[in-house]
């Protein structure tokens, strides 16, 4: 039996290209980029990237210690995942391909923000507008952090850091940063920074990439058109609630380099 959702999928479909749900490092980044309520809900932890998918986070679709998508998830996908959909304005025309995603379905018909997805698989309208509200509420936080910090780098990281109530010495066990380069960022502006010791940092502080993205322009540094520098960018986008040791394993499933413990490297 086909649901509602399915449903809802099928016709919007008409014309379209086909749904896909599990996603390239590529297409996850700009599907983020693209829908700024999916970086909300990451934030929250209302979504997560498990298995190439963005999935609800629910015990009903992600096992609880070896973090995969559970049986029932993957005999629900749709039900449970944000997929992309290419579109064309012109099929001759391959730059006028347009990335269009399945989230206004998924917050239809998926409890998002609550402990349990509702049992006739919709919710009422009091539900969607409560998510509405957080995920509205989300956004508007991150954007008076952004308001609030300082100008500077140095500035920035130390405000950071008292905001999450981090030491130099956590910070350098989170980040493998060196206690001694942490100290030289936070008080010499000029000190020079790279994208890898800007990521690590990040990382370790589990800093909302909005945030990180604006530490890294007041840090002069602008991610190339790489395969190392667009692990840098995933890494922060999409693996930045996860530990250092998370993010090497994504790096070395990439033959890319690796972070290193304690690393002095500016």
């Amino acid at each position: 039996m086909i649901s509602k959702q399915e449903k809802s999928c099928q016709a919007n479909n008409v014309g379209r290209g086909k749904i896909k749900y599990r996603l390239d490092e590529s297409e996850a980044l700009n599907l983020y980029y693209s829908e700024p309520r999916l970086a909300a809900l990451i934030d929250l932890d209302v979504i997560r990237l498990i298995d190439c998918h963005f999935v609800v986070n629910l015990k009903e679709f992600i096992t609880p210690k070896t973090n995969h998508l559970t049986a029932h998830a993957k005999r629900h996908i749709p039900a449970c995942c944000v997929g992309i959909q290419y579109a064309y304005e012109d099929k001759n025309q391959p730059h006028t391909r347009i990335i269009n995603s399945t989230l206004d379905i998924l917050i239809q018909s998926a409890g998002f923000l609550e402990n349990s997805t509702p049992a006739d698989g919709e919710q009422s309208a009091a539900e969607q507008n409560k998510e509405s509200s957080l995920i509205n509420r989300e956004i508007d936080r991150l954007n008076k952090i952004m308001t609030e910090l300082p100008g500077s780098f140095s500035g920035s990281l130390k405000r950071h850091m008292e905001r999450k109530g981090y030491t130099e010495e956590l910070l350098a066990q989170e980040s493998w940063i060196s206690l001694s380069t942490i100290k030289q960022y936070r008080q010499k502006e000029d000190k020079e920074k790279t994208l890898k010791t800007v990521t690590a940092l990040c990382v370790g502080l589990h800093l909302h990439p909005w945030l990180t993205e604006d530490l890294l322009r007041k840090a002069g540094i602008f991610p190339k058109a790489t395969r190392q520098d667009g692990a840098y960018r995933y890494l922060y986008t999409v693996l930045y609630k996860g530990s250092i040791e998370d993010c090497n394993v994504y790096l070395r499933s990439q033959k890319l380099q690796e972070f290193k413990l304690r690393e002095k490297s500016a």
